[in-house]
């Protein structure tokens, strides 16, 4: 498996994490701090650089 099908993989793993992850948080949490948190947290974990720099400038709304 060359470099570049290991990264479109691991991008479509991780895409798939946070997406469950998100409706984890959505699920487990009422809106407010707890779910933002959460939110926080999975972006942190499995999102792309650019997603995690829309949710600091606050255009990312999961």
């Amino acid at each position: 498996m060359g470099n570049s099908n290991y990264q479109d993989v691991t991008s479509i793993r991780d895409q798939n994490h946070l997406q469950l992850s998100i409706n984890d948080c959505k699920r487990l949490f009422d809106a407010g701090l707890d779910r933002i948190e959460c939110f926080e947290k999975s972006i942190n974990a499995f999102g792309t650089d650019e997603q995690k720099q829309q949710w600091r400038l606050g255009y990312f709304n999961p």
